[in-house]
């Protein structure tokens, strides 16, 4: 449960070095935005090593708009096991857990608040339909398909944008999802292997290149205490602790190494 709390302040002065950062990230912006561009698109290769499976990225963009499926559906990212790195057992389940809840790139920041009650579903290869909503995700593991004699797996399952009236829609925006993927036997939802962090999904509906791939080097950051996008000059730290009470604290850039205070969220169950 949290609880909002409001506050400005006077401007205050940083003890970490974020300006050289911002300087970095507005000097090589170009090459890092087509360099990240390159390691999130494609398919999710995985792969498994004992009971462990590992995957050639933790994060991946997709957008609505493709050829494929018009401007609420893809099947993009596909799954395609990457066999010479570690194949999976012939005959059991590829599989995804979801976890967490739909985020939402406002143009500015993530946040679990949306414009008109969107949701993204995902059909499974065998018509199951898993969902994500800000409030959370469905129970349901999704099966992406069977591991075939050599131990591979490629499939595209279908990922479907809803909107408050239950049709196919949604604002435009980014929206991010991640699962977990897993191998089970048949018919199993036991796990016999099991990546060790989820994999996040970034989507793309309706946002010119440039502003799509701010959304997705903010998502890259999303998992960490601390995350800065040098293009709003938005700094947004998870937790602070001050004087017993923890906060997430957003702050805005002003340039000459300070940040003013915008927000301070108190979080009363922080652990």
């Amino acid at each position: 449960m949290m609880q909002q709390l409001k506050v400005v302040c006077n401007t205050v002065v940083l003890i970490f070095i974020l300006s050289a950062a911002n300087a970095v990230a507005e000097d090589d912006h170009d090459h890092d935005h087509d360099h990240g561009h390159e390691l999130h698109e494609g398919d999710i290769n995985p792969w498994r090593v004992g009971a462990e499976i590992f995957t050639d990225s933790v994060l991946f963009e997709t957008d609505f708009g493709d050829l494929g499926g018009g401007p609420f559906v893809t099947d993009d990212p596909g799954v395609d096991v990457n066999v010479q790195a570690g194949a999976f057992t012939p005959g059991n389940w590829l599989r995804f857990q979801p976890v967490g809840q739909l985020l939402y790139w406002d143009g500015a920041q993530w946040t679990d608040v949306v414009p008109n009650g969107e949701r993204i579903e995902i059909t499974d290869i065998l018509s199951n339909v898993t969902s994500f909503n800000t409030s959370g995700v469905s129970e349901t593991a999704g099966v992406i398909g069977e591991v075939d004699s050599n131990g591979s797996v490629h499939e595209h399952l279908s990922f479907t944008i809803f909107d408050a009236s239950n049709s196919p829609g949604g604002s435009a925006g980014a929206y991010r999802i991640q699962f977990k993927l897993f191998e089970s036997l048949p018919q199993s939802n036991t796990s016999v292997s099991i990546a060790a962090s989820p994999i996040a999904i970034v989507f793309n509906r309706g946002l010119e290149t440039e502003s799509f791939e701010l959304a997705v080097s903010a998502a890259d950051a999303l998992d960490n205490n601390a995350v800065f996008v040098a293009e709003t000059g938005l700094l947004t730290i998870q937790h602070v602790n001050a004087l017993g009470t923890v906060y997430k604290v957003k702050m805005q850039y002003s340039g000459n190494n300070q940040f003013q205070l915008i927000e301070a969220e108190e979080i009363i169950d922080a652990h």
